[in-house]
């Protein structure tokens, strides 16, 4: 197929040539030797008409034509069209074809003349012609190989243009200070013609000197990872107002940025428009966050406080020295809790749900030594590759202080959310949620207790569970079977200590202790860590409408269950 052509060792296989032949003995004998080549498929045309017309229905690699019909017994003969009539109309079709031109000089040789570069090589006339064909032969191949490194520049300056037509950077290049190349988007980020640009020395484009030699210094010093200088500025645009942009240069000499070199222009003043906002916007924020009734605190992922809002160091009594830079422990968090847990609670909690948020209620310490319950709403804040780096934590106090020499949790702000849609009473739940506090931070007899209890929709629970031991509240008095009733609290936590879960109904009533529950857990997805009594009471809360909470024993933590999920998590 024409124009596909092999190269090896500098060859070219099958180069198509269209020859113009005049009829004449000399051209019969150059035809045929070129024939002969192997190399060269040649398509005869008797005359330039006949050859335009077969360059209608394909393309050739070459064309080898007459220059002029010559005179045979004196007479000269007419042709449709000569050589350089030819060259012109090709020319203006727009056909690029090389054209080689057998030209008669004198009545003793033929100049071979490739009209492109001006070739030319001489044939005598008369006698064997055909050791200098093979020079011809050269030519051609020559001509063709010219011809396929042209069309490839062509088509890489083509790609080249494509390319920088469609950029949206703009760039250009200086020499000696003065840009001699830009392409159009660049003129347009100024608002110029496409044009304007080449020939004006670069520092016109700043506003004062000064501001174009500081440039240049930044750009001598600051570098890509490629290597490319790199700097921000203003360039002033035609209206007089400034485009911020950031430029990287290929410089001829680094040393000497006004020497010249290639510049790329990213045009970044709507990334500084939205980097000055979120600036006004974060003051805006830290003027919240300071003025806020709730505590919120900044901490890194060792515990070293890095924000203290106004609140908080009203609240735990600090001055902002005292505490930024300091760790939690030490500070808010006693350096051994009264059950001996610590920070790690609370950073291992992170990621309770898609978003990074994770809801404690922890026991934290003031200046002055005094014990506060907090409820913590912990954010985790995440670096590009979405490494936790920082915690964002929001507290409220929920200590309650109605109780004179005891401090305890305060359910008031959050209990009605969890009886909701329940047919559990909010002094039943309290009364269970404090024993669960105490079994917590008290256990019993030295050690650490661990227990379940399940609360409402006692039916169900019944019929979803079964005896593992004896009930020890069979047969008791119904007074001595309300968990609200002081005098059995003793019981409970004694009984706490045995396997299964306490089944309570939505008027306190104890139905049972333990009860083994039966539910399936495939459906249930807890936090790493949370164990076979976490998952049980997940379980029975999606399949019912009670409402659970786990005392873990390994870790002292209390968490509530409704719906099969973690309503609320305390860290005592």
């Amino acid at each position: 197929m024409s124009g596909q052509h092999t190269f090896s060792s500098g060859t070219v296989s099958m180069i198509s040539v269209l020859f113009v032949d005049d009829n004449t003995d000399l051209f019969g004998q150059i035809r045929l030797f070129l024939e002969k080549t192997g190399d060269i498929r040649i398509d005869n045309a008797r005359s330039i008409k006949q050859a335009i017309e077969k360059m209608k229905g394909r393309s050739y690699d070459v064309i080898l034509s007459y220059e002029q019909i010559p005179e045979v017994n004196g007479i000269e003969f007419v042709s449709d069209m000569n050589g350089i009539e030819f060259l012109k109309y090709l020319k203006s079709t727009g056909n690029t074809t090389p054209v080689i031109l057998l030209c008669r000089r004198g009545s003793q040789k033929i100049a071979v003349q490739e009209v492109m570069i001006g070739s030319e090589i001489s044939i005598p006339k008369n006698g064997d012609v055909r050791p200098n064909l093979p020079e011809l032969v050269t030519l051609i191949k020559q001509t063709m190989l010219r011809r396929k490194a042209e069309r490839e520049v062509k088509m890489q300056n083509d790609q080249l243009a494509s390319i920088l037509s469609a950029t949206p950077l703009g760039i250009f290049q200086v020499r000696n200070e003065v840009i001699t190349w830009a392409n159009p988007q660049f003129a347009g980020m100024l608002g110029y013609e496409e044009s304007y640009p080449v020939g004006k020395e670069m520092c016109s484009f700043f506003k004062a000197p000064e501001d174009f030699e500081r440039v240049c210094h930044e750009l001598r010093i600051t570098k890509t990872s490629r290597g490319f200088g790199m700097a921000e500025c203003s360039l002033v645009k035609k209206d007089n107002t400034s485009l911020v942009c950031q430029l990287q240069v290929q410089a001829v000499d680094p040393r000497d940025i006004g020497k010249g070199g290639t510049f790329v222009v990213t045009d970044v003043s709507e990334k500084r428009k939205i980097a000055d906002a979120l600036k006004e916007s974060e003051a805006r924020y830290r003027e919240v966050l300071q003025n806020t009734q709730s505590i919120i605190i900044r901490m890194d992922t060792q515990g070293t406080i890095t924000f203290f809002n106004r609140f908080a160091l009203d609240f735990f009594d600090y001055t902002a020295d005292e505490v930024i830079g300091k760790n939690v422990v030490g500070t808010i968090v006693a350096e051994r809790g009264r059950s001996g847990h610590d920070l790690t609670m609370m950073a291992n909690d992170l990621g309770f749900n898609a978003e990074g948020y994770a809801v404690n209620v922890n026991e934290n310490v003031r200046r002055n030594g005094d014990r506060v319950w907090i409820a913590w709403i912990n954010k985790a804040i995440r670096d590009e590759q979405g490494h936790i780096i920082e915690i964002l934590c929001i507290g409220n106090d929920i200590t309650d202080r109605k109780r004179t020499g005891e401090v305890r949790i305060s359910t008031d702000t959050w209990k009605d959310i969890v009886v909701a849609d329940t047919d559990v009473k909010e002094e039943v739940f309290d009364a269970v949620f404090h024993i669960s506090t105490e079994i917590s931070i008290e256990g019993r007899e030295g050690k650490s207790v661990g227990t379940t209890f399940l609360i409402g929709d006692a039916d169900n629970v019944m019929a979803k569970s079964r005896q593992i031991s004896l009930n020890a509240f069979e047969g008791q008095k119904p007074e001595s079977r309300m968990i609200t009733n002081q005098d059995i609290k003793e019981n409970i936590k004694e009984f706490a200590q045995l396997d299964g879960a306490f089944v309570i109904d939505g008027t306190g009533y104890i139905r049972a202790q333990s009860r083994y529950i039966t539910v399936d857990t495939s459906n249930v997805t807890l936090p790493k860590g949370m164990g076979t009594r976490h998952n049980s009471v997940a379980a029975m809360t999606q399949v019912t409408t009670a409402v659970g909470i786990v005392v873990s024993q390994s870790g002292g933590g209390i968490t509530i269950f409704k719906n099969g999920l973690i309503l609320k998590k305390i860290t005592l």
